[in-house]
């Protein structure tokens, strides 16, 4: 009953590093482990295995198939499906893992700032927040780009040296080449390095330190320019990586704003962190650690507000930089230092588990009936259409387009490797697509490849309104030229009559 009342204290010091990794890969594992049987979780993880294939299979990232992500995205899955096959379980595994290494840094650098208490929890949040609310139980560019942004950020804190300078680089361009948006935090935390470097020693250190930190970044992106040089295809590069992603979006105020409306809850967050901090002094004033953490919630931010979107698996990105201030700010206050871990903690703990609870009972009803633990419609549609169609000569997946490598089929065209590519028209020219609009691609597909297999959901375009000319000129193909061949939840797959 004194364990009831009274709760458990975790005796934080004398825990090995290896032991809190275990830790943070245990708890990562309970959250993640029955989404290992999914479909897909989110439409970007299905890309990037496709992407991942295609350069196992020898072919460069944008030579046969396209996506609007730097190379070594791709490269992550590529080396996955390499070594392991077509594997669900592997690739997401290996995302577990990513996670919790993720929060293993997160530690090291709150026990650097505050103690184990704080380094501790910092990653522990990492592990819920990075892995709960919204679709980030795939494995996504966030937390691929989060397993190199992360480290780099530790040698970045603990830099006494120009190695670790360089070192901090080279791990930002890593992940920049991984996730092309963290471009802007790596900017402003270099200027703050630089900042530092100037005040407290002079100016010619200042410019050395800027430098050796530029040629890390630097260097992750000439490397992976290098095989396209080699193919004579540096073009292909510098159109898909570089000028490809400055064309995203059309320029919308509106999106900027409402992109801005999004980050309010977050801003209002940091704001009172650093009211908090500046009555408690958690940081020391004009501490490096904490300019560094800001520079980089900033940069994040400005980087989310550009690009006029803010999806939940964005914010994977800022919440390192999110969670370091405030578990700082928390030990500071005074009840902190006297909590004890009751049931009630532990109440609080299973109800952010809702969500993986409810899959480990839909992965426990799939056993009792006697079924593969492996659902979803995008696992269904293939089996049905290897089982009740057998080989097709071409298929072209609108919705569940993890299809395509469940069948060892390609998508027609680059523009639908990702099937919202398609109505990104302003994207055509970075890949040398010879149609000019989206209509054009659609007419492309359907009259000259000619699909045998079209799966959509209610017979239209996603990602496209339904009075648009793509979708009714798409729903007259189908009208005229295929049948419904079966329904699948809400899948649909339609047929060729020939």
């Amino acid at each position: 009953m004194n364990v009831l009342k009274q709760g458990i204290n975790i005796r934080y010091c004398p825990l090995k590093l290896y032991q809190i990794f275990l830790i943070f890969l245990g708890a990562a594992l309970f959250i993640r482990f029955p989404f290992f049987f999914r479909d897909y979780i989110d439409r970007d993880e299905s890309t990037f295995i496709l992407m991942g294939q295609s350069w196992a299979e020898g072919h460069l990232p944008y030579t046969h198939l396209w996506d609007l992500k730097p190379p070594l995205a791709f490269l992550f899955f590529a080396i996955i499906i390499k070594i392991f096959g077509k594997s669900f379980i592997a690739i997401r595994l290996a995302g577990t893992i990513c996670v919790a290494i993720t929060s293993l840094y997160l530690f090291k650098i709150g026990d650097r700032i505050s103690g184990r208490k704080v380094g501790f929890w910092c990653g522990m949040l990492y592990v819920f927040l990075s892995s709960l609310f919204g679709n980030v139980q795939g494995v996504m560019t966030e937390h691929l780009s989060m397993l190199f942004s992360v480290p780099g950020f530790w040698f970045l804190i603990k830099a006494t040296k120009n190695r670790h300078i360089f070192t901090a680089g080279l791990f930002f361009g890593i992940a920049a080449m991984i996730k092309l948006n963290l471009a802007y935090p790596i900017l402003f935390t270099g200027l703050g390095l630089m900042y530092f470097e100037f005040r407290e020693k002079n100016t010619v250190t200042c410019l050395k330190s800027g430098v050796i930190y530029g040629i890390g970044v630097a260097i992750p992106f000439i490397l992976t320019a290098l095989p396209y040089y080699a193919e004579g295809l540096l073009e292909v590069w510098w159109e898909s990586v570089i000028m490809a992603p400055l064309h995203y979006d059309t320029p919308d105020p509106a999106n900027n704003i409402k992109a801005f409306i999004d980050l309010i809850p977050f801003i209002a967050v940091i704001g009172l962190l650093i009211f908090i901090n500046r009555k408690k002094r958690c940081f020391p004033k004009w501490c490096k650690n904490y300019t560094y953490i800001l520079l980089g919630l900033a940069g994040t931010m400005v980087s989310f507000i550009q690009s006029g979107e803010v999806n939940s698996h964005y914010l994977i990105q800022l919440y390192p930089f999110l969670i370091l201030p405030l578990a700082v700010v928390v030990s500071h206050i005074h009840w902190f230092a006297k909590v004890a871990y009751t049931p009630v903690a532990a109440a609080v703990i299973l109800l952010i588990q809702f969500e993986p609870i409810k899959e480990y009972i839909v992965l426990g009803d799939r056993v009792l009936n006697g079924k593969s633990l492996y659902n979803g419609e995008g696992i269904e549609v293939p089996r049905y259409i290897r089982n009740h169609v057998g080989d097709v000569q071409s298929v072209f997946f609108l919705e569940n387009h993890i299809g395509y490598w469940l069948i060892d089929e390609q998508p027609p065209t680059k523009s639908v490797t990702h099937p919202s590519n398609l109505d990104r028209e302003q994207l055509y020219p970075f890949y040398d697509n010879p149609r000019k609009d989206s209509i054009e691609e659609l007419r492309y597909i359907c009259s000259v490849i000619n699909p045998e297999i079209i799966v959509t959901e209610r017979g239209k375009i996603p990602f496209i309104q339904d009075d648009t000319p793509d979708n009714i000129y798409f729903k007259k193909v189908l009208a005229q030229r295929y049948r419904l061949l079966k329904q699948i939840g809400e899948a649909q797959i339609y047929q060729r009559i020939d």
